[in-house]
């Protein structure tokens, strides 16, 4: 109704060009087989005797992967840095070396280290907590560091810094593009219609800066994430919490006192213990045992570990017993309609994935990873029912939220047994908005004019060339209100509480894990370990269980694809530059991302449980 025309006409374009795309790399692909072919036929390098297991993440810290995988391997062939690091996979490779004889060491190599939310932070921590239980030592280097990549430091014996490199904290916070000036001098209109007095998703197009009320409900989601942050960090390095608050506050005289140096700012200030050139760190490194028979330092990928390690272990053969098992389903991403790629949730795609889990005999209880914003509110509510017939079907379903789950991606949860959120957990955001664009003002502006005749009071009402009469916009405030009163109702029942009770934890306001869990919009504190834990309980699995990831299979065509290109990868074969969006500042990115989040939602009614509070 609002506007599907036309996003139908770009997203037919859309699908053009991509499939070009697509012709265009496939036909690439071709050029370099016989060299991918003879990539495929070598086998995992063997492992040396003795080494140090490097642990370089890149990108953001991510549960999973997001977009086409194919792309992904593409990525690799053209020699990309890679966007994105799996938890998942990090984890498994620090305990396998924490029992192998072979690896002396950690290095955390973390200058590559994009982001990554706390709870996803905290895992890779915890991981490297099991690791020195071992009793082997963890060393930490980078040219710089910024929040995430200290926050990991942070649990290492040692922690060094180039000379030329420097530590940069600048606290969290949110900031966005406001976009009233620019849509003034365009003569363009954005109807914002939303039911909840915080609920600030659309103010971008209705304001040139934040609102008072967005700024009293995220300034203590900023604060509280901050303070989790500093806790964390000033325990592991075993310095007071103010220092870090010091080193923000005072960085400019520090480092005028330092004579401009950042590296001695950060030495000075006792949040590094050296400063080492990357020759002097490996033969630090080699002072652990990481060393070949001359004495040089030998180090290991953690991701060239983990391939060695798993080429090696047979799968387990059947036993014809029915098994185990906790499933477990991700939910990352943008809440969206139909067949969405990983990292972002389509209705389609996930409820597919639950009928799978709740027919699967082997899967005795079920947890839903959710880590989103929400979005498209016919897509979460989609979710929500199918969700419901897994818990219908006895099978106990939990919910683990992740460094996000507001808005629709906290609706979605509400049929679970039980939701687990970690304490630094953004969700709430129970409120309900819609956008609308219109050119109307615009074509004026430029001479083009709209009249004609219907049979009904409100025929063209809702052309997007004309602007919005007054009943026009009742009515879809009026849509909204219902919508939000639904939201509420969904609540209330769900979480056994009353709607005044639920109003005072809604109208869009977000909150942190523990305030949630004290007014009852959440059950229980932990990790998403914590989780699989709880729900294999429920099943009456107890320690003996194991976790089965559920997830949508490629088609063979895409392994055989993806499998060639990872050849191509192995052996070094780069092709293609940089595209020149990845060199864009992230700030300018954001903005772009803006654009193609408003492309991509297609609510049949145009209403969204979406919260953009992703505060970094």
């Amino acid at each position: 109704m609002l506007g599907r025309g036309l996003r139908g006409f770009f997203r037919i374009v859309l699908r053009a060009l991509d499939g070009l795309r697509r012709t265009v790399h496939l036909f690439l692909m071709l050029l370099v087989l016989g060299i991918v072919v003879a990539a495929l036929a070598t086998r995992p390098a063997r492992l040396p005797e003795a080494f140090v297991l490097v642990v370089s993440p890149e990108g953001v810290l991510v549960e999973q992967y997001s977009g086409d995988p194919i792309d992904r391997a593409f990525e690799a062939v053209r020699g990309l840095s890679r966007s994105q690091t799996l938890l998942g996979e990090l984890v498994d490779a620090i305990d396998e070396a924490g029992g192998d004889k072979r690896v002396k060491a950690i290095h955390l190599e973390l200058d590559g280290l994009g982001g990554g939310s706390i709870d996803k932070l905290g895992a890779v921590t915890a991981a490297l907590e099991r690791f020195r239980d071992a009793g082997k030592p963890i060393i930490a280097s980078a040219g710089g560091y910024g929040h995430p990549q200290y926050y990991i430091a942070a649990h290492a014996d040692e922690i060094y810094l180039d000379p030329l490199g420097g530590i940069v904290f600048q606290g969290f916070g949110l900031y966005r593009n406001y976009y009233k000036a620019a849509l003034d001098k365009l003569s363009l209109d954005w109807y914002v219609f939303r039911a909840g007095e915080a609920k600030s998703y659309g103010e971008s197009y209705l304001r040139d800066d934040m609102s008072e009320v967005e700024r009293e409900n995220l300034r203590p989601i900023a604060e509280g994430l901050w303070a989790a942050w500093r806790a964390d960090v000033a325990l592991a390095r075993g310095v007071e919490p103010e220092l870090l608050d010091d080193y923000i506050e005072r960085f400019l005289p520090r480092l005028r006192a330092a004579g401009g140096d950042l590296a001695r700012v950060a030495r000075d200030a006792g949040l590094v213990d050296g400063l080492l050139s990357s020759d002097e760190i490996e033969a630090r490194l080699a002072e652990t045992g990481g060393h070949d028979r001359a004495g040089d330092y030998v180090g290991v990928y953690a991701e060239d570990y983990l391939a060695a390690v798993r080429a090696k272990m047979r799968p387990r053969a059947s036993t014809g017993k029915k098994r185990r098992a906790v499933g477990l389903i991700m939910a990352h991403g943008d809440i969206m309609s139909g067949e969405q790629p990983p990292g972002t949730i389509g209705d389609e795609t996930l409820r597919e994935l639950l009928r799978e889990a709740r027919d699967d005999d082997d899967v005795r209880a079920l947890v839903l990873r959710i880590d989103s914003g929400g979005g498209s509110q016919f897509a979460s509510e989609a979710i929500m029912r199918e969700l419901e017939l897994v818990r219908d079907a006895g099978k106990p379903v939990l919910v683990s939220m992740g460094g996000m789950a507001a808005s629709g991606g906290y609706i979605i949860a509400l049929p679970a047994d039980e939701i687990w959120a970690h304490e630094t957990t953004v969700t709430g955001s129970i409120g309900v908005v819609a956008l609308v664009p219109n050119f109307g003002r615009l074509l004026e502006r430029l001479g083009v004019n709209v009249d004609g005749v219907g049979t009904h009071r409100y025929s063209g009402e809702f052309r997007l060339d004309r602007s919005f009469g007054e009943d026009a916009m009742q009515i879809i405030q009026a849509m909204v209100e219902g919508a939000y009163q639904r939201f509420l109702g969904q609540v209330a029942e769900a979480r056994g509480m009353s709607l005044e009770d639920v109003l005072e934890f809604a109208e869009g306001r977000v909150w942190l894990g523990e305030t949630a869990r004290a007014a009852g919009l959440v059950d229980r504190i932990g990790t998403l370990d914590d989780t699989l834990a709880a729900a294999a309980d429920r099943a009456g699995l107890g320690d003996d269980f194991e976790v089965i990831l559920i997830e949508p299979e490629l088609k063979f065509g895409e392994r055989l694809v993806i499998n060639l290109l990872s050849g191509a990868a192995r052996i070094g074969f780069t092709a293609w530059p940089h595209s020149w969006l990845e060199r864009l500042p992230g700030e300018i990115r954001s903005l772009i991302t803006d654009v193609e989040r408003l492309d991509r939602f297609a609510d049949p009614r145009g209403i969204y449980y979406h919260c953009l509070c992703d505060i970094r």
